[in-house]
């Protein structure tokens, strides 16, 4: 640890917990951007990919909203990953007037073949904790989450 008023203020002796969480945020950071550049993404072009990889084609627009970025820079994203062969646009079948994005199903294996291990290896660790630890690691981050949102809304409304 080191002696940044960030440590002196969220570490208390013995507790561990707020350290590991920096870690993990940290580790998942370095994981997307290496992730990134395997796939040839910037890191919102990677976001618009796990939009896509979760939810199926979508309209721009709800891709928009969902990552939170301007239709400008959606198009900008878009035009880069299939540049890449990441995605396509298609005529909407059930809007002929607009469009709608498409994964490339070879891209999303490609991403899932990188991510499936961890979620695995997350699911493994689950499977040896009693069901008490379960539950207090799931409320933990529904809590954590909950906070992570309330955070988000609050810089939304400025």
């Amino acid at each position: 640890m080191s002696n940044l008023p960030i440590d002196k203020e969220f570490s208390e002796p013995g507790d561990s917990a707020p350290e590991l969480m920096r870690k993990l945020f940290r580790a998942n950071q370095e994981y997307s951007r290496i992730l990134g550049e395997q796939l040839e993404v910037n890191p919102t072009d990677l976001r618009v990919m796990e939009f896509l990889m979760e939810n199926g084609p979508a309209t721009p627009g709800s891709i928009a909203t969902a990552v939170g970025v301007t239709a400008g820079a959606l198009t900008q994203s878009l035009d880069r990953l299939e540049k890449v062969g990441h995605t396509r646009r298609e005529q909407n079948p059930s809007d002929r007037r607009s469009i709608r994005v498409v994964p490339n199903p070879k891209s999303v294996e490609r991403a899932w073949a990188e991510i499936r291990p961890l979620i695995q290896a997350s699911a493994q660790v689950l499977e040896t904790m009693d069901p008490a630890e379960r539950e207090a690691v799931a409320k933990f981050l529904e809590t954590m989450l909950e906070a992570y949102r309330s955070k988000l809304e609050q810089q939304a409304k400025g």
